[in-house]
């Protein structure tokens, strides 16, 4: 029991105001796939997709370590 008063007294509240992130990709709807040319087209959207995801979550952990050190 005085293990845990030691503990929960030594803990600190931080408070952060706020933290503007960038808006998430957004998937498109795309047409039905009919053809071979359609299928490409479609595999290269979504690599652009996944990459443009992967650049956001990039962005974002930069802005949270920032706000961590400040």
């Amino acid at each position: 029991m005085l293990l845990l008063i030691l503990i929960t007294s030594g803990c600190k509240t931080t408070q952060i105001e706020s933290v503007f992130l960038p808006p998430k990709p957004e998937r498109e709807i795309l047409p039905a796939v009919v053809t071979v040319e359609d299928y490409a087209e479609t595999i290269i959207y979504y690599e652009t997709l996944v990459q443009k995801w992967e650049a956001w979550g990039d962005t974002v952990e930069k802005i949270i370590e920032q706000e961590d050190t400040e």
